[in-house]
């Protein structure tokens, strides 16, 4: 028999950032919505989702995770994939950036992340580098959205036709913001399997602005993060997705 395993991936809103209140916690993975998916569903979850991630380095975890850990013979996967906001970059660097020092409860880490710096609207930066190289980058991101919009559906369709290919069954969703339509998005967008990729054009249901809309706040997070009750209400609304299109 094959081992059943949930495969789970994405940034902080999938890794279930703070519902504790702390960034990354054991309690925090085994209560994010991709972790009470996998119980419902009958498999052992592997949390690689990693805080601060951009959409590309989702991506590049999964295709790494594959490479280097599936056997098609002994495991039987189904990937859970929460999107990030395409306002975020990763630039790649000769210097080991070692993100997995700060986060350390994740259940397998893609050591290719090492080689990439993250670049996000509200950081910056960890050292006097990072400090001085990464506002130019922040400049670049709020004046070429539509460029990182075109990476981020990159992003999702590499994924979608690289498990298709391996026949591994897989769900997506978006936690925040994705894309609009628009002259160059449209074909992208005209690409995506709409029965593996619950709510996706429907950036007002991504799970974390979703959830904050309907009133649901976190006492506990010092960032923008849920506690556990969205978390469950969520992997309710992925497993009714998931079974209407069976």
């Amino acid at each position: 028999m094959k081992n059943k395993l949930m495969l789970i991936a994405g940034c902080s809103h999938t890794a279930g950032s703070e519902i504790d209140g702390t960034e990354d916690s054991h309690y925090n993975r085994s209560h994010c919505y991709g972790a009470i998916l996998a119980e419902k569903m009958g498999y052992t979850p592997i949390n690689i989702a990693e805080p601060g991630s951009t959409n590309p380095t989702i991506a590049r975890s999964i295709l790494q995770w594959f490479s280097t850990e599936y056997n098609a013979d002994t495991m039987e996967v189904f990937v859970v994939i929460g999107w990030t906001e395409n306002i975020r970059m990763e630039v790649p660097t000769e210097r080991i950036s070692w993100y997995d020092r700060h986060c350390k409860h994740w259940d397998w880490y893609p050591n290719t992340s090492r080689y990439y710096w993250r670049v996000n609207m509200g950081w910056e930066g960890g050292d006097p580098e990072e400090k001085e190289l990464i506002p130019r980058y922040q400049k670049f991101m709020a004046e070429n959205e539509r460029y990182l919009e075109l990476v981020t559906m990159n992003a999702v369709l590499q994924t979608q036709y690289f498990l298709k290919s391996k026949n591994v069954n897989y769900v997506m969703c978006n936690t925040m913001h994705l894309v609009t339509e628009n002259t160059h998005t449209k074909f992208y967008i005209s690409c995506v399997d709409g029965t593996k990729y619950m709510d996706f054009m429907e950036n007002d249901k991504a799970f974390y602005w979703y959830y904050r809309n309907l009133g649901f706040t976190n006492p506990k997070a010092k960032y923008w993060h849920h506690d556990g009750i969205p978390h469950k209400l969520h992997a309710e609304e992925l497993y009714n997705f998931i079974e209407r299109n069976k």
